[in-house]
């Protein structure tokens, strides 16, 4: 399916590109034969259909007919925005085609563009003191570069397995809160041993985190973000951030990211629920030794924040990963980390946890 085509139906046609793109990679193209019916009135439906060529009829709750032709200002529509459905869908021609895409990924992918739309304009809006207009003339250059830069951050940030957990009621509150901070080379951001007071996400330019001991070097860039671990256990920063080059920071208060990117984010379970976890799961306690030798939870494999750290890589995503609650704030942690890296991970809060002590 091509990208030109996408973009003739709506909600995609008010969709940025590069969410279209996201879009294609979701999308199923299918052949419906004379008769058969997609979607039955009353049913939640968890994609949402387009008609691309052919014709269909809507039938409603009193038997009423709507005939939809492919090509027609209705087929511009999705056939079913309402879940459960308000009417049943029934293929009239003799061969019939047919796009769809999961409603929840449409959903996001919809809330993304507009949020990144939206940051981009009340960015340009600070940066000009006056309101965005895209259509002024005489700077079509300079806000092309802008709009570049800034789809590629936000862009690189929701795309992320962190971002994709927050909820979408979040994700236009999260960009209004982000400030700015403009950034020179060799500039040291944050410094280990400090207390951690934001969130920071690189907008321009690179910078290097490193720490004391020497076993980090690490290198990022648009769209990576770093100082979490400081916000969710309250403790000192792990590492040096400096400035490879001139660039810019989005800056999110302590307070904005624990109740924007925190709490919506972490998931908990209790044991009776882990029977119910659609995958097989691990459980990990991240205490340290001598700490998890006086207690753990039975059956869990101690694995303190440094040792998880590095085995991530090696962690199989097929299994899902309950962190045993009793680590305090390195629970929160250890679920984050694993919620960046793309796992389905899970704080495990008992009233009354079975222990082990060596």
């Amino acid at each position: 399916m091509e990208i030109d085509v996408l973009k003739s139906f709506t909600p995609f046609d008010g969709l940025q590109e590069e969410y279209l793109l996201e879009a294609l990679e979701h999308i199923k193209v299918e052949t419906y034969s004379k008769g058969q019916m997609l979607f039955k009135r009353g049913r939640a439906v968890a994609s949402r259909f387009f008609l691309l060529e052919g014709q269909v009829d809507l039938i409603d709750s009193q038997y009423h007919a709507q005939s939809i032709k492919g090509g027609s200002a209705a087929a511009k529509s999705m056939l079913n925005p309402d879940s459960p459905t308000r009417c049943s869908c029934v293929v009239k021609d003799p061969s019939v085609m047919i796009f769809q895409i999961d409603a929840e990924t449409l959903d996001r992918l919809t809330a993304w563009s507009e949020s990144a739309e939206s940051a981009f304009e009340a960015e340009m809006s600070a940066r000009d003191g006056q309101p965005f207009d895209p259509s002024s003339t005489g700077q079509f250059d300079v806000i092309t570069v802008d709009e570049e830069s800034s789809s590629d951050w936000m862009s690189a940030l929701l795309k992320s397995p962190l971002f994709e957990r927050v909820p979408l009621t979040h994700v236009q509150d999260l960009f209004s809160r982000f400030k700015d901070r403009s950034v020179k080379k060799g500039e040291r951001i944050i410094k280990e041993g400090e207390k951690g007071d934001f969130f920071y996400v690189i907008a321009k330019g690179g910078a290097r985190i490193t720490n004391h001991s020497g076993n980090v070097d690490v290198v990022i860039g648009p769209g990576q973000h770093f100082g979490e671990e400081a916000l969710l256990g309250q403790t000192l920063r792990n590492a040096t951030i400096t400035m490879l080059q001139d660039g810019e920071l989005k800056m999110l208060e302590a307070e904005d990211f624990q109740s924007l990117l925190t709490e919506p984010v972490l998931l908990y379970t209790d044991t009776p629920s882990l029977a119910t976890l659609d995958k097989p799961y691990k459980l990990i306690d991240v205490k340290m030794p001598l700490e998890y030798r006086a207690f753990h939870a039975k059956g869990s494999i101690n694995l303190p924040l440094a040792r998880l750290r590095a085995t991530i890589p090696e962690l199989a995503k097929t299994n899902a990963y309950v962190i045993a609650g009793d680590a305090g704030s390195r629970s929160k942690i250890a679920a984050h980390l694993l919620c960046q890296a793309g796992f389905d991970a899970y704080i495990l809060q008992d009233k009354d946890p079975v222990l082990n002590a060596e």
